[in-house]
């Protein structure tokens, strides 16, 4: 197996990120609860609005490389922390996304584990993060992390998606 190098992602990488996140909206991945249209807009958007203040802030966010190849990005954002008094340091808004031939290989494990290694050491006790119930491979992937880690993880809250005639 091609050894992956996985390494803290700074603003001299935004060209392969772009392609990265321009590569996995392509391919119909929803990195965004909306539910993006797999357009090159959409992914520009998205490194724009999601992805480029996290590199400028120096929030985490990591990379994983094959090759000097980026295929593999997790990030979040603390933001959070410094606009409200908060009773505990957390981490909102994860994202990870790898290339769709790199999947299922242990990349994004790789990369959450990395993740949750530096917000351990920013003092970060908890992370809230949208997971799709639909999103099988995540889910089991942080059920098992937060196990092996001896880590509380949970369900925290549903978000119902629907039309507007629920409300009639």
């Amino acid at each position: 197996m091609t050894e992956v190098l996985v390494r803290h992602l700074t603003l001299e990488d935004d060209d392969q990120i772009i392609d990265l996140i321009t590569e996995c909206v392509l391919n119909g991945d929803d990195l965004q609860a909306g539910g993006l249209l797999p357009t090159k807009k959409n992914a520009s958007t998205f490194y724009t609005l999601e992805i480029l203040p996290i590199l400028i802030d120096r929030e985490p966010i990591f990379g994983a490389f094959i090759e000097k190849k980026l295929v593999g990005v997790s990030c979040c954002s603390l933001k959070i922390n410094n606009i409200y008094n908060l009773k505990e340091k957390i981490a909102i808004g994860g994202v990870t996304a790898v290339t769709p031939q790199e999947r299922r290989k242990g990349i994004g494990t790789k990369l959450r584990s990395k993740l949750a290694k530096d917000l351990k050491s920013r003092k970060v006790s908890k992370f809230i993060f949208e997971i799709e119930s639909s999103n099988e491979a995540s889910l089991l992937n942080v059920k098992k992390m937060a196990s092996n880690m001896n880590a509380d993880a949970q369900l925290f809250s549903f978000k119902f998606l629907g039309d507007l005639n629920v409300f009639q």
